[in-house]
């Protein structure tokens, strides 16, 4: 089947969670690198993205391929960041295919006390 190489939508699977200090997002990515994934901060409206282009695997004229279940081609995943996130210091990990992305939250001001 010539069909079987098409690029298809690939869909990381993501976990949020977060601590006192941090949000944290983590995407699995297998076989991918750091040179392979682009993160964009949409400043107007708070929106982190995380995208990929990977190129389709090599066709080889000697296999002949019964079945393929390994995704290849583009992904887009976007995430609102709440207000308290804090934007100038976004830092990101690569590690064994999992992306890590750490978000510091804000320091809340205290309130003053009422006199």
């Amino acid at each position: 089947n010539n069909d079987i190489f098409k690029s298809v939508d690939f869909n990381p699977k993501i976990n949020l969670s977060e601590d006192e200090k941090n949000y944290y997002i983590h995407a699995d990515l297998p076989g991918m690198n750091k040179d392979q994934v682009k993160m964009e901060l949409s400043d107007d409206d708070r929106v982190l993205t995380i995208s990929e282009t990977k190129k389709e695997p090599k066709k080889e004229n000697n296999k002949k391929y019964s079945r393929i279940e390994c995704s290849y081609g583009k992904f887009s995943r976007s995430f609102t960041l709440p207000e308290n996130a804090n934007l100038e210091n976004i830092q990101a990990k690569m590690d064994n295919g999992v992306l890590e992305v750490t978000i510091n939250k804000k320091e809340e001001t205290p309130k003053p006390e009422p006199k």
